[in-house]
């Protein structure tokens, strides 16, 4: 066969409430499909764009591309979009259960020759609204990755789409919309040549190439557009350190740009970056040579063009992995610069990232090309900053496969008399005689917890506004100056006036005017910041904050019949007391086992997991039992933590007060 023809394509713009109308058709995940992989990350993702449409009063929400072939007995097979399609689905799934839609969509989708998997679709929401988890015959990571994703779906609408008007108006708009289109390929389609074409057709014009060929044309002459694009390739790099990145082969180059010890930027403003860069020896590696002025179309075709830059003295840098994207960062980059109040989550929704930047130079006040080259120059003094104050994930022959947390800076070595960069915890102040790898200093740990809390507590990038508030915090401090304590402080109180407006608390002895919230109601930042004040009285316990976003009953909404314990009332079972955050996994494990047997069954399990279930497991373990007396008793321990910590700041700020 030929190359194919990509327009012989077949394409219906529906509605989601039209994918699954036709009694008659059904989808089929053909064999050769990966299993349902979406987790937590994406799923929320998808459901916080709806939702975020659904405020913004968006008239409709495309969803993106379903690709399928049309089948001679009436079904779609599914060639590209299963997951979207399985999300979908279960999304529609668990509507159907809180009856604000019909279950017309029911048995639309199955998985070829996987049967198991075909099963834990139609079971999904019998199992999971009962909290029962997954059936004992499921064994595979295809049903098991179906329940938990079902589980994030309900827990996050329970959080976010709360009572049953707000579900019926998501429920409309799913339905009404949101779109995909269908694309049906025709039947005798080469699909290996299909996926060959698809993975080979290079990278799409992004926002960025947008916003960084705007922002060129108002740039005076070659030398400052060269030194521009120079600045805005090393800072999209966002894994690899922005001094390996900007200087790559060049130690003597970043030297002038960031000192002798290379940990800090020393230039002050965008002019000394285009004097030094048009000074350096040409057979550096510095970035793009100048060019002539282009226009907007030349200019987007060029930089939309421009590969990834090749690997050289920095490969070890792989072993990093930052914590948002390019796009998230630019917008915090324009926060730092506009001084906003508001903690608005619009702000940094990278889905406006063109609209934003057009919104902030059409607002200035001063003339365009020095604003320009003023936004340059601070997104490389906050990459700096970012790179050493703010978390990343690091992967070293030491850690697990899956990275441990990292608060690094970099800094100038010398091996076989040639310079070479390292890494030091952020706050050591000692230079070639600490070793890598090395562990977390305690100055440097306290924080490392406090950011790693609240990056798994705000897990969409738009929510990540934290970061802002230490890019803010170190704009105008001498890096030598910088403590730890103060950023720390920082952190604490932001963390605390969220607790504060996600769970209203009086202090000891006073009336709260408003309803304690209950089960999946409580904000993650609740359960989170709970955990770190229980290890700063426990230090003595080795503890990382990991991904975790199911509420688990400790004693459960449905306990298996066949254990015998303590029964807990209505009223104790779903309050904070009884409450733990787990990753879904975990939720899983611990199934409807009854507490003592969690506590026994599932020890190194809850000691990763949360201080808080530890807690709790160590009362069922020392009393022999978890019913209403410990429930209550906990949960008293529980909110007097909390008391006496938000307690300790009279007069707390709001978030909104914090120059965000």
């Amino acid at each position: 066969m030929g190359m194919m023809n990509m327009n012989q394509l077949f394409p219906d713009l529906l509605s989601i409430g039209e994918l699954f109308a036709d009694p008659d058709v059904a989808y089929i995940v053909p064999i050769y499909q990966r299993n349902y992989a979406w987790r937590s990350e994406q799923i929320e993702q998808l459901l916080g764009d709806i939702r975020d449409a659904i405020r913004d009063d968006k008239a409709s929400y495309f969803l993106g591309n379903l690709m399928v072939t049309q089948k001679p007995s009436a079904y779609f097979e599914v060639i590209d979009g299963q997951q979207r399609l399985t999300t979908l689905y279960l999304l529609l799934t668990f509507l159907a259960e809180r009856g604000v839609v019909n279950n017309s969509h029911q048995n639309r989708l199955r998985y070829e020759s996987r049967p198991r998997a075909t099963e834990a679709l139609r079971r999904v929401s019998i199992e999971l609204s009962s909290h029962s988890g997954p059936s004992a015959h499921s064994s595979t990571s295809e049903d098991t990755g179906i329940h938990q994703g079902y589980n994030v779906i309900r827990q996050y609408m329970d959080q976010h789409v709360i009572g049953e008007d707000e579900q019926q108006k998501f429920a409309n708009y799913l339905l009404k919309n949101v779109s995909v289109v269908r694309a049906s390929l025709p039947r005798k389609t080469d699909f290996n040549r299909y996926f060959e074409i698809m993975n080979t057709r290079g990278q799409q014009l992004k926002q960025t190439d947008i916003v960084k060929a705007r922002l060129m044309q108002h740039l005076d002459d070659d030398a400052q557009r060269a030194c521009f694009a120079w600045i805005w390739e090393a800072c999209s790099d966002m894994d690899s350190y922005v001094q390996m990145s900007l200087t790559r082969d060049a130690p003597k180059l970043r030297t002038a740009i960031f000192g002798d010890d290379w940990s800090w930027l020393v230039l002050k403003k965008f002019d000394d970056l285009v004097r030094i860069r048009s000074e350096s020896d040409a057979s550096m590696t510095v970035g793009p040579l100048p060019c002539q002025p282009l226009t907007i179309d030349e200019a987007l075709v060029k930089y939309a063009e421009m590969g990834a830059p090749e690997a050289g003295e920095d490969q070890d840098n792989v072993r990093f992995r930052s914590t948002i994207e390019f796009p998230a960062f630019l917008l915090h980059v324009l926060k730092v610069m506009d001084r906003d109040n508001e903690e608005d989550e619009g702000l940094l929704d990278d889905k406006g990232l063109i609209r934003r930047f057009a919104e902030f130079f059409d607002s200035a006040n001063d003339e365009t090309s020095g604003r320009v080259q003023l936004f340059a120059y601070e997104l490389l003094r906050c990459r700096n900053i970012f790179d050493s104050y703010v978390l990343k994930r690091q992967y070293t022959v030491t850690n697990s496969d899956e990275g441990d947390w990292s608060l690094q800076r970099l800094i100038k070595r010398v091996s076989n008399n040639r310079p070479t960069p390292g890494y030091i915890n952020t706050f050591s102040r000692g230079s070639n005689d600490v070793e890598e790898d090395g562990d977390v200093d305690p100055i440097t740990n306290d924080l490392l917890l406090l950011e790693s809390m609240l990056r798994v507590t705000y897990t969409s990038p738009r929510t990540m506004h934290w970061i802002t508030l230490l890019l803010k915090r170190l704009g105008n401090i001498n890096p030598d100056d910088v403590k730890e304590s103060d950023l720390a402080n920082a952190l604490r109180n932001y963390a605390r006036s969220k607790v504060k407006e996600a769970y209203p608390l009086g202090n000891s002895g006073e009336r709260v005017s408003m309803k304690e919230p209950e089960g999946f109601s409580i904000n993650r930042i609740v359960f989170t910041y709970l955990d770190y004040l229980l290890w700063t009285e426990q230090k003595s316990r080795d503890y990382r904050f990991s991904f975790r976003n199911s509420i688990e009953h400790f004693y459960p909404q449905h306990p298996d019949e066949q254990q015998v314990g303590e029964a807990v009332s209505v009223q104790c079972l779903h309050m904070l007391g009884n409450l733990a955050l787990v990753s879904v996994g975990a939720n899983s494990k611990f199934s409807n086992s009854l507490p003592r047997a969690k506590a026994e069954n599932f020890r190194t399990t809850i000691e990763i997991q949360s201080p808080k279930l530890q807690e709790m497991a160590e009362i069922t373990r020392s009393k022999g039992k978890w019913g209403d007396e410990e429930i209550r008793a906990h949960h008293d321990a529980m909110i007097k933590y909390l008391r006496n910590d938000l307690g300790c700041n009279n007069g707390l700020k709001s978030t909104k007060e914090f120059n965000l």
